[in-house]
């Protein structure tokens, strides 16, 4: 029996918002990059820039979420089918396009190696990385569905969180330590770093309504815990800026999982106890991984036609230029497409169903005779 998943309305809520910081966050990288601690827009942008990077993570516990929200067990042939169809092939086909992209502005030729190493490795736009990660918690989801259902669920989530400290965090540290020659640079794409909030996402999916319940019942412990670890966060992280500060990233998981559970209380009020979702949530739900594989070909491109042929200089200007164009490009283009896969979809549909009328018009009048 193939497992079905309830839809989630706010989940739904909830990947749309981090689709949508995840866009700011490229288009802040612009202005960030162009300018430096003394320029007021830097401090402007900063702080909702870094108050947004809780997206990857809570795209993380999502997924875990949405997984084991039935006891059904999955058939695994088809799950692997569908991570490859949906997640996968987009992947690569995208890859090879910012590829294309890179090639024709000059800034590097072409090569199998570096096309075969940006598909493994993720490295060739930094949004790619995200791809990597959760490609590997699929490719282990027969050990997720085993363990974790076998085990408590604090001492799953402590041991994740040992493990994300330990292995994800510190491995290079680790590695270094180990083999004093050897450099690994792949640290920010190994699952261990995101696994507690892979473990975390799977729990609540597992214990779903009592998840719910219980952050519902704590609103303002959880707003307050949100408020006090965004400001410790954004104040560390704009004093250690360009800085070496490790225990930054203990800090930022305490910040990036009371995000997740704000945001998860938040996006639960106005979902209420809706049942089915609005046309145009669905749309952009659906749409989601697609909005966040293309809106930095915008970003990229928007920003070297901005340099090179408008000559505007003004890193400020440029910002605001392509924080327009990037929300609203992708954003539109996907809708439509998604409304052209349903208007397809329904003419084919039409089609079939009057070819069946046809054929059993033509049956009773045979029949008949």
């Amino acid at each position: 029996m193939i497992a079905k998943r309830t839809p989630k309305i706010e989940l739904s809520y909830m990947n749309i918002i981090c689709a949508l910081l995840v866009i700011f966050i490229h288009c802040a990288s612009v202005l960030i990059g162009g300018t430096t601690k003394a320029d007021a827009a830097f401090n402007i942008v900063f702080v909702p820039w870094r108050f947004s990077t809780f997206v990857v993570p809570a795209f993380i516990f999502m997924s875990g979420v949405k997984y084991f929200l039935t006891d059904k067990r999955i058939n695994y042939f088809k799950f692997y089918e569908g991570r490859i169809i949906r997640v996968v092939l987009p992947y690569m086909l995208w890859v090879v396009i910012y590829m294309m992209f890179f090639v024709s502005h000059h800034f590097f030729d072409f090569s199998w190696d570096k096309l075969i190493h940006s598909w493994v490795c993720g490295d060739l736009v930094g949004h790619f990385y995200f791809v990597i990660i959760i490609v590997q918690f699929y490719l282990l989801m027969p050990i997720w569905m085993y363990v974790l259902r076998r085990t408590d669920t604090a001492a799953g989530i402590v041991c994740s969180i040992l493990i994300s400290v330990v292995f994800g965090f510190n491995l290079s540290n680790i590695l270094g330590a180990v083999f004093p020659n050897y450099v690994f640079e792949g640290g920010d794409v190994i699952f261990t770093k995101y696994l507690f909030y892979w473990v975390l996402g799977c729990y609540a999916g597992m214990n779903y309504t009592a998840f719910k319940k219980a952050v519902m019942s704590k609103k303002l412990l959880i707003t307050v815990l949100f408020l006090l670890s965004a400001a410790l966060d954004i104040f560390l992280a704009y004093k250690t800026y360009n800085a070496a500060a490790p225990w930054m990233e203990e800090v930022h998981i305490v910040y990036c999982t009371a995000a997740i559970l704000f945001f998860f209380m938040l996006t639960s009020l106005p979902a209420g106890s809706r049942k089915k979702a609005t046309w145009l949530t669905r749309a952009l739900d659906e749409q989601c991984y697609n909005i966040y594989l293309s809106h930095c070909l915008v970003v990229l491109w928007l920003n070297d036609y901005l340099i090179t042929e408008a000559g505007i200089t003004n890193v400020t200007e440029r910002f605001g230029i392509i924080t327009a164009a990037a929300y609203s490009v992708p954003i539109i283009f996907w809708l439509l497409w998604h409304f052209v896969k349903l208007l397809i979809k329904q003419v084919i549909n039409m089609i079939k169903k009057l070819y069946v009328r046809i054929k059993n018009k033509k049956g009773s009048d045979n029949y008949e005779i």
